[in-house]
């Protein structure tokens, strides 16, 4: 009895990860095994049906969580090497119609742009927009803050986001 409670346990925890709706072949295999009253015959049963119910498991976990699950290194130097993430897409600069632009009393010029972002100068300038100005947000050259340019201004403003 206590031989086959670790592998009872284990066919338990295999069909109960499969979604609700979606019993396997295996899955059905591992239960129909303890219909089996020859206790020989039926530790055989659950040692077939677990291999193939464990197999079915590994592809899924892998299949619904990216292998997060599925258990286990496949080879010796596959062993604790860490995938790399897929890169992640950044925006390097945005461009935007600016839709107003006010000063506070330091006479640093606060931007609303039509995406709904809000930047502002962290120095002041005179800046005279044209109907239809297009500020353009990028990183500033050591990439630690943030550069506006207005148009076609030879400069730059450093910029901070509001909002």
């Amino acid at each position: 009895m206590i031989r086959r409670f670790p592998l009872m346990l284990l066919s338990a925890l295999l069909v109960t990860a499969v979604p609700a709706g979606a019993t396997t072949t295996a899955a059905t295999d591992v239960v129909a095994c303890k219909k089996i009253a020859d206790r020989d015959q039926r530790l055989a049963c659950f040692d077939r049906s677990s291999d193939s119910l464990e197999a079915e498991m590994k592809k899924a976990g892998e299949s619904w969580f990216g292998g997060l699950f599925a258990g286990g290194d496949r080879t010796e130097a596959d062993f604790g090497k860490h995938e790399a993430p897929p890169p992640v897409p950044t925006v390097d600069t945005i461009q935007s119609r600016i839709t107003s632009m006010r000063l506070d009393a330091g006479g640093r010029p606060t931007f609303v742009l039509e995406n709904g972002q809000v930047w502002r100068s962290q120095e002041s300038a005179r800046i005279h927009l044209k109907d239809g100005d297009v500020a353009i947000v990028s990183h500033s050259m050591l990439g630690m803050g943030y550069q506006l340019q207005v148009g076609d201004l030879s400069y730059s403003l450093s910029v901070v986001r509001e909002r």
